[in-house]
C-alpha cells in the first residue's frame, strides 16, 4: 500500500472531502489523525474498527496554541508526522459589498491562517523524520473569477501562493508541498451554499452545466488525488497546483 507506515494529519476531517481522504489514507495503510473543531470521534472509531490506526483530536486550526498542542500530541502518540492535508475551511458567498469585516476575518482565520499554522507546526516533525508531504486544499475559484464569494476565493488563491513559498523553502528537507484545486464537489458545504440561494435547483444545475463533465464531483475523487500527492507516486512534484474540477476552468 502506498502510504504504509506513514502518519497523516487531516484537518476538517469530520465529513466531506476530509473524511473521504481519511478513509482513503487508512485504506492505503496510513495511521490517520482526524482533526476538526467538531466531534469526529465516531468517524475515527469506524476507521479503527476497520483495522486502521486512527484517532480524533479536536482543534480550532486558527488557534496557534491549539495547533501546536495537536502536533505535539500526534508526535507523542505516533512518533512522527509524514503527511499534512490542510483541508479545514468554509465558504462565504458574500461579495465585498455584502460581506462584513468580521466575517472576512473569521474565514481567513480558518482557510488561510489555519493552513499556515498547521504547516508551521508539522514541518519540524517532517524535518526530523527525513521529509514529508503537505497537501493544501484550494479551489478552482483560486484560479478564475466568480461573482460573490470574495473572501473564500481570495483565501484559496492565497493558499496556492503559500504552497509555492513552502515548497521553495523546504525542498532541501525533502518536504513536498502541493495544492489541490477541486471544482464543485458534492459535499455538505456545497449543498448548504446551494440551499441558501434563492433558486437552489437553478444553482445546482448551473454548477453541473459549468463543468465539461456535466456533474458534481465526488469526495472520493478528491481523496484519490490527495493520496497521489501524499505518496511517492508524486515524488517529482512540488510547488504545483493540481486541478480537479471536471473541466470548470477549461472553458
Amino acid at each position: 500500500m502506498r502510504l504504509s507506515n506513514r502518519v497523516a494529519v487531516i484537518t476538517g476531517a469530520k465529513g466531506g472531502i476530509g473524511l473521504a481522504t481519511a478513509g482513503r489514507f487508512a485504506a492505503e495503510g496510513a495511521g490517520v489523525v482526524l482533526a476538526d473543531r467538531l466531534d469526529a470521534s465516531t468517524e475515527a472509531r469506524m476507521l479503527v474498527e476497520s483495522g486502521s490506526p486512527a484517532r480524533f483530536i479536536q482543534v480550532d486550526v486558527g488557534d496557534e496554541a491549539a495547533v501546536a498542542a495537536l502536533f505535539a500530541e500526534v508526535e507523542a502518540e505516533f512518533g512522527r508526522v509524514d503527511v499534512l492535508v490542510n483541508n479545514a475551511g468554509f465558504e462565504c458567498a458574500s461579495s465585498v459589498l455584502e460581506g462584513s469585516g468580521d466575517r472576512w476575518d473569521e474565514l481567513m482565520s480558518v482557510n488561510l491562517r489555519g493552513a499556515f499554522l498547521c504547516a508551521k507546526a508539522a514541518i519540524p516533525s517532517m524535518e526530523r523524520s527525513g521529509g514529508g508531504s503537505i497537501v493544501n486544499m484550494s479551489s478552482e475559484l483560486a484560479l478564475v473569477g466568480s461573482p460573490g464569494p470574495a473572501a473564500y476565493s481570495t483565501s484559496k488563491a492565497a493558499l496556492v501562493q503559500l504552497t509555492r513559498v513552502l515548497a521553495a523553502d523546504h525542498a532541501k528537507a525533502n518536504i513536498r508541498v502541493n495544492a489541490l484545486c477541486p471544482g464543485p464537489i458534492s459535499t455538505q458545504l456545497l449543498h448548504e451554499v446551494i440551499g441558501a440561494s434563492s433558486d437552489p435547483e437553478g444553482m445546482r444545475k448551473n454548477f453541473e452545466e459549468r463543468t465539461l463533465l456535466g456533474r458534481l464531483g465526488r469526495p472520493e475523487e478528491v481523496a484519490s488525488a490527495c493520496a497521489y500527492l501524499a505518496s511517492d507516486d508524486s515524488s517529482y512534484m512540488t510547488g504545483a497546483t493540481l486541478v480537479l474540477d471536471g473541466g470548470w476552468t477549461a472553458h
